[in-house]
């Protein structure tokens, strides 16, 4: 478990979270369960969970169940300290009523049939699991997972370590079945929702009209949620969030664009220079950007096309390779896998000469690739002096955004994160901002040839095909995420609040010393649960400006509606492009001066 603390600070900050969860909470004596799961080695994400958990048995008293374990495979390739007894202990001094070591259950019950969860006391009857598709498909992924490959082997189905996957995956599956079947359950409360052991509870949840709640490993207090009634159930989790967001986005934040433009255009530049960053994203001097407006980044593009044997004056592409291994089929993506998606777009490449291309890995692609993809593919390609592959990190933010006229991505944060300073990009799969109008997001795989077809062709006439619409909705999006969607509570430090003794004592000093009146967590999550929210926010959002009524859009491209004109100088709609990279300035010291978006053509 990643809390290497000293066991007195370790027990003092158990004694506090007892003590304060004691007197906040109601009685347990309750049919009613709230399931969390705690299968994470960073206890960071086990606090979060159990927190949010907590704030519902609030409203909903419920009983806590909390489930944990870990097996071989995910111990060999990723938890390699897990401790189910430090877990335990964690989950108990939180008010936990049972906790279940999911992983041994599944064992006794293969041993003996008759092995069945006692929850509250009560003996549970051992459900069939769910249909052999969705197991496959979990089974499938969560092998790619664990053994760090791109695809699956040609003869997978005949190796032992799939086959016990998948009959593992079915044991899971009878649990989760029979905990989200037996008895009533108020909600799910997980951190992932991909791979075997939490998926599959995810569908399960899901099947039973359970809701979900999907907390976030960054910043404070971020979590999604999935309610029964908002549920079509055609698509993948993510495939939901994905659809919800956009609704919030276009019901709740872009009729209100004038409004937050100060607060966007500041998280705008403060994104820029790496703060407040999500904790997956690299830090440091060199994933900061000092480019301010296109004259300073015309005069660093020399430099750094001559670097990788370009020519400035062509159009540059970036394909960003994902995580190859990462969470496979969970949202719609245009290809079999990630990795065809890449070799794919690599072959295409090869044949367009008319542009430059920069493929760029994934920095943190070690820890989900065992086969050398990466630069199998970049040999694949020696030949065409018109590609270049290399390491992300092997570049600076100054020297990428020098360079870039188009970003390719399937489901990366640079699909939101390139818009924002004037860079398009087009994506060959969904992440949870695409409906927000941020990117171009094709449908099919022959719409993402299309569409990489006019890109090419309209950067080689000078025509940036990212609009101002999109850059300001791209701001919007950052101050939604980083902002408007990221609860500050003392109940939960920041992310970087790290080690494990800086974090404890944070949070035992909060559980001991700051009283529970007007913390925010209560108000917002009771919000979120009675409103059937898709998101945790840290204040309502409630709608447009006076004169629109709350739950009526307005569509990309039409102009603002009466009574909320745009900062001056800086329309919304109805222009043709701006620059890369679109200026953002220091944060202004007056209130009000916004920091300028030119506009025009490269």
């Amino acid at each position: 478990m990643w809390l290497k603390a000293q066991p007195t600070e370790l027990q003092w900050f158990l004694d506090a979270a007892t003590t304060y969860w004691e007197k906040h909470l109601p009685p347990q004596e309750h049919h009613e369960t709230i399931v969390v799961e705690a299968f994470h080695q960073d206890i960071r994400v086990t606090l979060r969970n159990l927190v949010f958990a907590n704030a519902i048995r609030r409203i909903r008293p419920a009983h806590l169940v909390v489930l944990t374990g870990v097996e071989p495979d995910w111990r060999r390739t990723l938890w390699s300290g897990f401790d189910v007894d430090l877990v335990s202990r964690v989950a108990l001094a939180f008010g936990a009523g049972d906790v279940l070591d999911v992983y041994d259950l599944v064992e006794r019950h293969r041993k003996d049939p008759a092995t069945a969860p006692t929850v509250a006391g009560r003996r549970l009857p051992m459900a069939a699991p769910l249909d052999e598709t969705t197991l496959t498909g979990y089974a499938d992924a969560t092998y790619c997972r664990l053994a760090k490959l791109p695809r699956l082997p040609a003869d997978h189905a005949t190796r032992a370590d799939h086959r016990r996957r998948r009959e593992l995956g079915v044991g899971l599956s009878t649990v989760y079945e029979t905990l989200f079947h037996a008895g009533p359950v108020a909600a799910l409360v997980t951190s992932h929702v991909d791979y075997d052991q939490w998926g599959l509870a995810v569908e399960s949840a899901r099947r039973a009209r359970v809701p979900v709640i999907h907390t976030q490993q960054t910043g404070c207090l971020k979590a999604y949620g999935l309610f029964p009634e908002h549920d079509s159930g055609t698509g993948t989790f993510r495939a939901e969030l994905t659809r919800q967001i956009g609704e919030v986005f276009a019901e709740r934040i872009w009729p209100r664009r004038a409004e937050l433009h100060s607060a966007a255009e500041l998280i705008a530049w403060r994104a820029k220079v790496n703060l407040g960053r999500p904790s997956w994203w690299r830090g440091g001097v060199t994933a900061a950007v000092d480019l301010s407006n296109p004259t300073e980044r015309a005069r660093l593009r020399s430099h750094v096309a001559a670097r990788f044997g370009f020519d400035p004056a062509r159009p540059v592409v970036a394909v960003f390779n994902h995580a190859v291994s990462d969470a496979l089929g969970t949202n719609k993506e245009l290809f079999p896998s990630l990795a065809d998606w890449f070799a794919d777009t690599a072959g295409y490449a090869a044949r367009r000469t008319d542009a430059q291309w920069l493929f760029l890995d994934h920095p943190s692609q070690a820890l989900y690739d065992s086969t050398g993809f990466f630069a199998t593919t970049a040999a694949a390609h020696r030949r065409h002096r018109h590609l270049a592959f290399h390491p992300s990190t092997a570049l600076s933010k100054n020297a990428l955004w020098s360079l870039v006229d188009l970003g390719v991505t399937v489901r990366g944060s640079v699909s939101n994160e390139l818009p924002a300073y004037g860079i398009p990009v087009i994506q060959a799969g969904h992440s949870e901002w695409s409906a927000c109008g941020i990117s171009t997001v094709v449908e099919d795989a022959g719409d993402y040839w299309r569409a990489l077809d006019e890109a090419i062709a309209a950067a080689q006439r000078g025509e940036l095909t990212v609009t101002e619409e999109q850059v300001r909705r791209a701001r919007l999006w950052l101050w939604l995420y980083r902002s408007g969607s990221d609860l500050v509570t003392p109940l939960v430090p920041q992310w970087d609040v790290w080690p494990a003794t800086h974090l404890l004592k944070s949070m035992g000093a909060a559980f001991r010393h700051i009283e529970s009146d007007a913390d925010p967590l209560y108000p917002a999550v009771e919000r979120m649960w009675r409103n059937r929210e898709p998101m945790l926010t840290r204040m309502p959002l409630t709608g447009g400006p006076p004169d629109k009524p709350a739950g009526t859009s307005t569509p990309a491209g039409t102009a603002p509606p009466a009574g909320t004109a745009p900062p001056a100088g800086v329309p919304l709609v109805g222009v043709e492009a701006v620059s890369p990279t679109a200026t953002i300035e220091p944060p202004p010291a007056v209130p009000g001066a916004d920091p300028a978006l030119p506009t025009g053509a490269r």
